[in-house]
């Protein structure tokens, strides 16, 4: 194995054999396996490198196989075929407490579990108070773990996995248990750990977290390895073979549609002379890196203007601006679609939409073979930077599937800095429409 090599797997499978064939020697005592057909294929020939230093992000539905070939990197499961080699000390958050002794205490669980990790006993107590202070459950330190809750025993988990200085680090979505704060807390800390060239596999449902976290992403679908790339591309395939359905799915949504009583008002449709997508937007399509759905209406342009119409790609920060979405209708398409816009940063992380639904309207019924333009004026409370705008439509609100969705549909950039807001400025800038000093009388 290559010595910059962290990971390397080849040809990787596992079968669980739910009746198992047994043959014996008589000599030996040596038991052989066949398959008795009845078992299940959790990982289909597996193959990939992960560089030292590369956080990769492992994504996929539930029964993908990301916690089965999770284990065999670990040791802690056997493959059916192929090879896994792993270099360096591992460091792995998989199940809950794994490792722990229920009756010991935290403070004993330290020890032992920091034990079974390969750390000597003057190391756990060198870093001890630093494992304390991080897991921060108080005097439940001195407690038996079995009177822990789920979130006591993530916290005191990850925190003894991220001091043990590991090479890899692997984590299977076990975050989730703990609150926000403590979330926030692990990610943090995970940024530094990866600053110090540890590899990091990473396992979670939250798309934004990988993209995030990763600069890599492996996609399993039932066992098999379907995609594996840079993390914002994968994510987003991903993204879009979860809202890929059938026609006849596409069928009882529409009929869904027509059925709609809940109140929402449709919107009206004025005529305008105004330039065509291929005019306003050329670059449109070289722009977006996915696009999915089944194309009744499509998305031809997505564009910004400013109060008098013109077009802009650049506005000031805190401030206004609208945002044209020119669609095409494929199909006629009766009333009732839900239109929506996503805000990401340039981390791929999610911070505004807006959605037809949200304000209780509908788009009118479209026209085949016409051209429409959807139009909606936005006040972006954003900071300095650049932010990407993802747009879809779908039949009904409640639809499983898009008529078309893209990713990376426009770029504007945010400018000027009227306000100093230093190292801990965030992305969204909230503008209060009414500040005062109050002084409370008689106070000391």
């Amino acid at each position: 194995m290559h010595s910059e090599l962290a990971i390397r797997v080849r040809g990787l499978s596992k079968y669980y054999e739910f009746e198992h064939v047994h043959e014996w020697s008589l000599l030996g005592g040596q038991r052989q396996r066949e398959r008795s057909g009845q078992g299940y294929l959790a990982l289909s020939d597996i193959s990939f490198e992960i560089p030292r230093g590369q956080a990769v992000g492992l994504i996929g539905r539930n029964g993908a196989g990301k916690s089965t070939l999770l284990k065999i990197l670990t040791g802690s499961l056997r493959p059916s075929e192929g090879e896994v080699e792993v270099r360096g000390r591992v460091s792995a958050l998989l199940e809950l407490g794994a490792g722990f002794n229920s009756e010991f205490t935290g403070r004993e669980n330290i020890f032992l579990v920091g034990a079974v990790l390969g750390m000597s006993e003057e190391e756990v107590r060198a870093k001890y108070q630093a494992i304390v202070d991080f897991a921060d459950i108080g005097v439940f330190i001195d407690k038996p773990v079995k009177s822990y809750s789920s979130g006591m025993m993530v916290r005191l988990a990850f925190a003894l996995q991220v001091h043990v200085d590991p090479d890899i680090l692997i984590i299977d979505e076990a975050l989730s248990v703990g609150d926000i704060f403590f979330q926030q807390k692990c990610i943090a800390k995970i940024r530094e750990i990866l600053e110090r060239n540890v590899t990091l596999l990473f396992v979670s449902h939250g798309l934004n977290s990988v993209k995030s976290l990763c600069s890599r992403a492996i996609h399993l679908d039932k066992g098999c390895m379907r995609a594996d790339g840079p993390a914002e591309e994968v994510c987003n395939a991903y993204q879009n073979a979860m809202t890929s359905v059938s026609t006849q799915d596409w069928r009882l949504a529409v009929e869904a549609s027509k059925m709609a009583e809940d109140g929402a008002a449709f919107m009206a449709v004025q005529r305008v002379s105004a330039p065509t997508a291929a005019e306003a937007d050329p670059d449109f399509e070289r722009r977006l890196t996915q696009q999915s759905g089944s194309g009744e209406i499509r998305f031809t342009g997505l564009t910004f203007v400013d109060a008098q119409g013109r077009p802009v790609t650049v506005m000031e920060q805190a401030g206004s601006i609208r945002l044209r979405a020119y669609l095409q209708a494929h199909a006629s398409v009766p009333e009732g679609a839900a239109i929506g816009i996503l805000v990401r940063d340039a981390a791929g992380v999610d911070l505004i939409a807006f959605n037809s639904d949200f304000y209780q309207y509908r788009l009118p019924a479209f026209e085949a073979g016409r051209t429409y333009i959807w139009e909606l004026d936005l006040e972006l409370p954003l900071a300095r930077g650049y932010y990407s705008f993802q747009c879809g439509i779908k039949p009904h609100p409640q639809s499983d599937y898009f008529y078309h969705r893209c990713f990376n549909a426009a770029l504007l950039e945010v400018a000027s800095n009227p306000v100093t807001w230093g190292a801990y400025g965030g992305r969204i800038i909230h503008s209060p429409s009414a500040a005062r000093v109050l002084q409370i009388d008689g106070g000391t």
